[in-house]
């Protein structure tokens, strides 16, 4: 195999574009397009790439990318007067000068506010409220604290700060505040919070964006024709963005799950689990409230030395109709190695379907009925997943899909599993194709296993390994697809999301996990370049 540099030095988004061609960057960017609604990294992080090339002497396909980009990053950040001068820098919002002028007549301690915007929200976002409210005390016009406050509150999934009261905009800049805070509350999904500044903001958007929230706001009042007629509008505005396409058609052919497959097909649902007894207990409580039929459940206790086993013993009396088996090993043999434990049991080679949950999960009562609904319409589709979302009034969504990013010699990357801080208000609620899905919530079809017998177990004690299986059941032939009309709650603290509570040492094994998988599928790259590109020719 050829030498390749270490994966690791593509840092994050920005350093995979910068790693790319031209050509190769608008690929990159169009394929997330396709997947997610826009965010503000996303689009400044483009923009930011192709400032590195000759504006004037883009090829037409990096042009509109680059007005895109522009577009969405302005309209995700009102009040950022650097973005703002990008776009009139590049002729696509003139009419921004005045929105400029206004934000730097009122900006005050300005090292103080470029301290904070440089802080991260995750560790320190409960300081920066902090001292947004003291400077707002004393300088009630300072709107780019204001607007720094309130990307706090949304970050920490809050309505606006009570801070926020002292705040005086400028009379000029009142329409866009209202805006400002019609997207904060309806990003979050509060209804009933969103209303009264739609109508006043109603009469004066047109941006793909904010429709489409208040597409959202209107289908979750139960008033779906104005949603589709705003989804129609943000499309018309925006085409590049495919989830607006496909919510679209979800609203007007609305997803039917056929309940009569959880009593006719042959299931069987696995857990495994290390050390989680009261967690462990509150899934299979959750799992006792849905109609699984007479699936068979088998559990994998991974080496406990917690209660878990008196948990799974005690979890019989929740299911007098169903099969359930209990796998008590002495040691922890890693996730990987727990999954292929569970497949190599006779109950997959008797089942149809396999079911994986994890030990800390909250279900939707019906989710069997969807994910085989889904599986059952075509037969090579090989795995379902779901939309994983994080507990909490307003559910950040934490993982609903993937695909192949990049196969660059220096990196091997699979995209981002959702868009950055977006919360659950229905957009995603939607059938698609995709190439990985969340691995906590899944539905294997058992004859796609011939192709893809096992979970690496290079990649324990955990992550990746899912991901890896998914990429070998897709270069087999077979379809993976995500279902959103199922939701999952994941209480984890694994991972390395915005909510992960991993040590340092935890999230240094989940990074060199990302090195073994480059390294595993270096060769054969050319066929996972093949992958990169779902969606774009939809």
């Amino acid at each position: 195999m050829a030498q390749t540099e270490a994966p690791e030095k593509l840092v994050g988004v920005s350093g995979e574009l910068d790693a790319l061609s031209l050509e190769g960057a608008c690929d990159y960017y169009h394929n997330y397009l396709n997947t997610f609604q826009i965010d503000l990294p996303l689009s400044v992080s483009f923009i930011n790439r192709i400032l590195f090339e000759k504006i004037r002497e883009l090829p037409q396909h990096a042009k509109m990318l680059f007005e895109q980009a522009v577009k969405s990053a302005v309209q995700l950040a009102n009040f950022d007067p650097q973005i703002l001068r990008i776009g009139v820098d590049a002729g696509i919002c003139p009419g921004a000068t005045t929105v400029i002028k206004v934000l730097e007549g009122t900006h005050v301690e300005a090292p103080t506010f470029e301290e904070l915007r440089k802080a991260p929200f995750k560790y320190l976002g409960d300081d920066i409220r902090r001292v947004c409210e003291r400077v707002l005390k004393r300088n009630p016009m300072a709107v780019r604290f204001a607007d720094l406050l309130l990307y706090v509150d949304f970050y920490q999934g809050l309505p606006p700060s009570a801070g926020l009261d002292v705040f005086k905009c400028p009379k000029v800049l009142q329409p866009l505040w209202a805006k400002r805070l019609f997207n904060h509350h309806a990003a979050l999904g509060d209804v009933v919070a969103a209303r009264p500044y739609w109508e006043i903001v109603a009469e004066q958007i047109n941006d793909p964006l904010t429709l489409s929230r208040a597409a959202e706001m209107f289908h979750r009042a139960g008033n779906t024709p104005k949603a589709l007629d705003l989804y129609e509008k943000a499309l018309a505005l925006d085409p590049l963005q495919r989830p607006y396409a496909l919510r679209l058609d979800a609203l007007r052919n609305p997803f039917t799950p056929d309940h009569s497959l959880v009593e006719t097909k042959r299931v069987v649902i696995y857990l495994y689990s290390y050390n989680k007894g009261q967690v462990l207990a509150e899934t299979l409580e959750s799992l006792s409230r849905c109609a699984i039929g007479p699936a068979r459940i088998k559990i994998l206790l991974n080496g406990c030395t917690d209660d878990s086993l008196a948990v799974a013993e005690g979890a019989r009396a929740l299911f007098p109709q169903n099969e359930l088996e209990i796998i008590n090993l002495p040691v922890n043999i890693g996730a990987p190695a727990a999954r292929n434990w569970l497949l190599a049991q006779p109950a997959t080679r008797e089942s149809e379907y396999v079911a994986f949950l994890d030990d800390d999960v909250t279900l939707q009562p019906d989710w069997l009925a969807h994910m085989l609904t889904v599986a059952e319409s075509d037969p090579k589709i090989g795995n379902v997943g779901c939309k994983v979302v994080f507990p909490g009034r307003f559910q950040l969504l934490q993982y609903l899909y993937r695909h192949v990013s990049m196969t660059h010699e220096d990196a091997i990357r699979v995209s981002l599993p959702t868009a950055y801080q977006q919360y659950d208000i229905g957009l995603y609620d939607v059938i698609r194709e995709a190439r990985v899905v969340m691995g906590c919530q899944h539905l294997l079809r058992v004859a796609s296993l011939a192709d893809a017998p096992t979970f690496d177990i290079r990649y324990s004690p955990s992550q990746i390994d899912d991901t890896d299986h998914d990429l070998q059941l897709c270069l087999a032939g077979w379809k993976v697809f995500y279902c959103g009309t199922v939701t999952c709650v994941h209480h984890q603290g694994s991972g390395t999301s915005a909510k992960s509570k991993l040590s340092l040492a935890s999230q240094g094994s989940i990074m060199g996990n990302d090195i073994k998988f480059h390294y595993k599928w270096y060769e054969r790259k050319e066929e996972l370049a093949k992958l990169d590109s779902l969606g774009l020719n939809a």
